[in-house]
């Protein structure tokens, strides 16, 4: 057993699940490698392939998740795709210019406007979308570090 390697991949795989609240942060794609980095390391002797490959598969599958939870909450609000995309992009160029709220100012105002304009007379209508919009893209981080959080634990059982 590589003791100080593993104390090293699990100190960074909790700087991963907490980064998961940091945007650009591509926290699973940094668990998957710290996972497989550990891995080379002990010539894939631990943590063994199918804990291997399950890290792998879970830390990869949070990022997913984080990519794509803004986009399906969207729909399920009704907004349509292209303002979703719209808004997650508006999102993303606020977040240079006033921080992580930038992301949430941007994607949930793009959304609610683009409701607006398609039809002024349901306010309501906008204001549901943008909100489902907003609350997924906001879950999204939520639900990726407790993903990273269950990769960093069963890492750890599984190596210490």
């Amino acid at each position: 057993m590589a003791l100080p390697a593993a104390e090293l991949a699990i100190a960074l795989l909790v700087v991963w699940t907490a980064s998961s609240f940091v945007p650009f942060v591509p926290s699973g794609v940094l668990a998957a490698l710290t996972v497989v980095g550990y891995a080379y390391t002990t010539g894939f002797a631990e943590p063994g392939l199918a804990v291997l490959l399950a890290l792998v598969l879970v830390s990869l599958s949070a990022s997913a998740a984080e990519l794509l939870s803004g986009f399906v909450s969207g729909k399920l609000g009704g907004a349509p795709t292209r303002t979703v995309a719209a808004g997650t992009v508006a999102g993303v160029l606020l977040v240079f210019v006033l921080g992580p709220i930038g992301f949430v100012v941007g994607l949930g105002g793009t959304v609610f406007l683009a409701g607006l304009y398609g039809n002024a007379d349901e306010p309501r209508a906008a204001a549901r979308q943008s909100v489902y919009a907003v609350i997924g893209a906001l879950a999204s981080s939520l639900i990726q570090a407790v993903m990273l959080a269950s990769v960093a634990v069963v890492f750890a059982l599984s190596v210490l």
